[in-house]
C-alpha cells in the first residue's frame, strides 16, 4: 500500500506542479501593450502664456526660479530668445502678441496706437474665450481688445493677482489666457536692475507660476495645454558704457514652450519673441496675424505623419533662409541710405566750409571797414580840434588889432 501511496502522492505532486506553470506562464506573459499616442497629433485645448514682465535671461539666472527650470527640463527650451527694440512696455509686450517688431505694428513709443492684430484677437474671432490677467490696465491696454474676459488688480502683488485670476480661471476655463507679471518690471524701475527688489520680484513670480501649472494639472488639463513661459524685455543698468553684456541683458529674455506637438527636454538655437505668435498660430491650427514677421519654430514641433523630422528642418531652414534675405536686402539698404546721407554729410561739411570762409572773408572786410571809420572819425575830430585851435588863435589876433582899449 505504502508504494501506492507514494506514487499517488507523486502523480498528484506533478499535475500540480504542471497547473502551477501553466498559470505562471499565462500570469507572467507581457499584457498587451496599449496604443502609443501620437504626440504630434494630439490638439492643443487651452493656452497658458505667463509673461515676466522687466526679466531678462541673465537676471533668471541671477535668482532662485525652481518653477522656471522644473519645466524646462520636460520643455523646448530656446537658448538666446531675442526681445525687440526699445525694450520698453507695451511696445515689447505688443510684438510677443502680434509677431511683429515695432516698428511694424506702429508702437515706437506708448502714445502711439497700435495697428497690427494678436493672436488672442484671431482665437477670439473663431469663437474662443480669451482671459487678460494684468496688474494694471495700462500695462496691457493695447491687447485688451482681443479678450472677452479681464483681471485686473492695480497696484496688485503677484500672489493677489493669481489669486483673483485663478478663481476666474476655474469657473470658465477659457481657451486662451494671458498672464503678465509686472512686478520685477517696477521693481527694476524703483530700486534698479538686478537689485535685490528686482530679484526678489523675480522669484515671487515664479512662484506664482508654479501655482498656474499646479492649478492645470489639478483640472487634469496639464497634457492638453500650451505652455508659454518668457518675457517681454530685459532690464539692465545704465551706462555710457554699452558692451554686449549690457545689451544682451535687455535684448535676450528667457522662452520655454511646452505641451501638444511639441518635443521635450530640448534646446534650440537662438529665436526671437516675434515667432512666439506665428508658432501659436501653427499649433493652434488658425492663421498668422496680418502684419506679424516671425517665423514658426519648425524645429521645435514633433514629426508626424504628414511631416516628418527632415521636413520640418527644411522648413524651419527655408524660413531662416527667407529671414537672411530680407535682412541682407534690409543691409543693401542701409548701406545705401548709409552712403547717401554721408553723401549729405558731406555735401554739408563743404556748405560748412564755405560759409566759414565767406564768414572770415566778411569779417576781414568787416574789420577793415571799422579801422576806416575809426580812422575817419580820428581825422574828422582832428579836422575838428583845429578847427577850434584856428578859430581861436583868429579870434585873439582880430580882437588885439581892432579894439582900442585893451
Amino acid at each position: 500500500m505504502r508504494p501506492l501511496f507514494y506514487r499517488w502522492r507523486q502523480m498528484v505532486l506533478l499535475l500540480f506542479l504542471l497547473l502551477f506553470f501553466q498559470n505562471s506562464g499565462v500570469a507572467l506573459a507581457d499584457p498587451e501593450p496599449p496604443p502609443l499616442e501620437d504626440k504630434s497629433q494630439r490638439q492643443v485645448k487651452h493656452v497658458l502664456i505667463m509673461v515676466m514682465s522687466g526679466v531678462g535671461m541673465d537676471a533668471l539666472l541671477h535668482t532662485h526660479a525652481p518653477a522656471f527650470h522644473d519645466v524646462s527640463k520636460e520643455a523646448v527650451k530656446v537658448e538666446q530668445a531675442v526681445a525687440v527694440y526699445p525694450p520698453t512696455n507695451p511696445s515689447a509686450l505688443a510684438s510677443l502678441a502680434t509677431g511683429a517688431t515695432p516698428r511694424r505694428h506702429g508702437m515706437l513709443n506708448p502714445l502711439q496706437p497700435l495697428q497690427a492684430e494678436t493672436i488672442f484677437q484671431i482665437w477670439q474671432a473663431q469663437g474662443q474665450q480669451t482671459l487678460l490677467v494684468a496688474s494694471a490696465e495700462e500695462d496691457v491696454k493695447p491687447l485688451v481688445p482681443g479678450f472677452r474676459q479681464k483681471v485686473f488688480l492695480r497696484d496688485g502683488a503677484a500672489k493677489a493677482l493669481t489669486d483673483q485670476a485663478l478663481e476666474q480661471w476655474k469657473a470658465n476655463k477659457p481657451f486662451a489666457t494671458l498672464v503678465v507679471f509686472s512686478d520685477p518690471a517696477r521693481a527694476a524701475k524703483k530700486e534698479g536692475p538686478y537689485s535685490q527688489g528686482h530679484l526678489r520680484a523675480i522669484s515671487e513670480v515664479d512662484q506664482q507660476i508654479a501655482r498656474w501649472i499646479r492649478a492645470i494639472k489639478e483640472a487634469g488639463l496639464y497634457e492638453d495645454t500650451l505652455i508659454i513661459i518668457t518675457s517681454d524685455h530685459g532690464l539692465a543698468p545704465r551706462s555710457s558704457d554699452r558692451t554686449d553684456k549690457t545689451v544682451d541683458r535687455e535684448l535676450v529674455v528667457p522662452l520655454l514652450l511646452r505641451g501638444p506637438k511639441l518635443k521635450t527636454a530640448v534646446t534650440l538655437p537662438p529665436a526671437g519673441t516675434v515667432d512666439v505668435a506665428t508658432t501659436l498660430a501653427q499649433l493652434t491650427g488658425v492663421r498668422r496675424p496680418a502684419q506679424a514677421e516671425g517665423d514658426v519654430l519648425w524645429n521645435a514641433l514633433l514629426p508626424g505623419a504628414e511631416v516628418s523630422q527632415e521636413g520640418l528642418y527644411e522648413r524651419r531652414v527655408k524660413d531662416l533662409s527667407q529671414r537672411n534675405l530680407e535682412l541682407s536686402r534690409s543691409a543693401f539698404q542701409l548701406a545705401e541710405d548709409k552712403m547717401n546721407i554721408d553723401a549729405r554729410i558731406e555735401n554739408l561739411q563743404e556748405q560748412k566750409r564755405q560759409m566759414q570762409t565767406f564768414t572770415e572773408e566778411k569779417e576781414q572786410v568787416i574789420a577793415a571797414l571799422e579801422d576806416k571809420v575809426f580812422w575817419l572819425r580820428c581825422l574828422i575830430g582832428a579836422i575838428i580840434f583845429l578847427a577850434i585851435i584856428g578859430f581861436i588863435v583868429e579870434y585873439w589876433l582880430l580882437r588885439k588889432r581892432f579894439l582900442l582899449f585893451d
